[in-house]
């Protein structure tokens, strides 16, 4: 016959006790040092960096700021509040629906505040609309100044909203620009009247190639995608921008 140890049960009372007592005690420390390290966050770490600070356009790229953009984005009041603060205006873009499958809502066109679009006709949904004024107001100008040594006037682009599927395929995934929530950057006006092209300077080792370099990095940085010619040749004369989906930048 087996020996069987005897069972104590204070012990085992006293063991347990000591067991929630031991977890209680760590789950107080961790939460501790959670909050020590939030205040040192919120002290010593600029807004920009830290995800539950408010976004605001004039605050410079960060860590965070690519989140706080979907995340604001996605709410229609927050969104034009952000907007409106920083000095843009817009006009509103009724929601429609167009050949089955492409759908705009929440979408305005920006009319003032930033550099001018053109075609002017570029209706966005308004996380797109967020993200293209904080890049080109905290990436693309002062860039253009550093690198050019002036400021960009306006932007060439080569639609917003298109109902298409993606390189306009007749199957396949739905383009971004069905939604309204893409654009695609093909040049850079600047204030004495010349203009830098995707296409045509890329390439350059200048000046103008390194700044399209730069916006390029930049724009990584703020919206969720980001192609550009060095990701494939259907996008050799122009960046794709967009707020949906995975990240990706190339």
């Amino acid at each position: 016959m087996a020996y069987r140890v005897p069972r104590h049960q204070s012990v085992e009372h006293r063991t347990r006790r000591q067991n929630r007592l031991a977890g209680l005690t760590a789950l107080v420390l961790l939460w501790s040092l959670v909050l020590v390290m939030a205040l040192v966050a919120e002290r010593g770490i600029a807004r920009q960096h830290l995800p539950w600070k408010p976004l605001s356009i004039v605050d410079p790229v960060g860590m965070a700021t690519r989140i706080k953009a979907a995340r604001a984005g996605a709410d229609p009041a927050t969104c034009r509040a952000i907007l409106r603060k920083a000095g843009l205006s817009y006009e509103e873009v009724p929601e429609k629906t167009d050949g089955g499958f492409c759908t705009v809502r929440d979408a305005l066109r920006i009319d003032g505040g930033m550099a001018g679009l053109s075609p002017t006709d570029a209706p966005m949904v308004c996380k797109e609309a967020l993200a293209l004024s904080i890049w080109e107001r905290q990436v693309v100008q002062p860039a253009a100044y550093e690198v050019l040594g002036q400021g960009v006037v306006g932007l060439e682009h080569y639609g917003t909203y298109s109902c298409r599927r993606q390189y306009g395929r007749t199957a396949g995934p739905v383009s971004e620009h069905a939604t309204a929530d893409a654009i695609d950057l093909a040049g850079f006006k600047l204030a004495d009247g010349q203009t830098v092209y995707v296409a045509r300077d890329w390439n350059d080792p200048g000046p103008k190639g390194q700044f399209l370099r730069r916006v390029r990095d930049g724009a990584c940085r703020v919206f969720i995608t980001t192609l550009s010619p060095d990701f494939n040749a259907e996008h050799h004369d122009h960046f794709h921008l967009d707020m949906h989906g995975w990240s990706k930048c190339a």
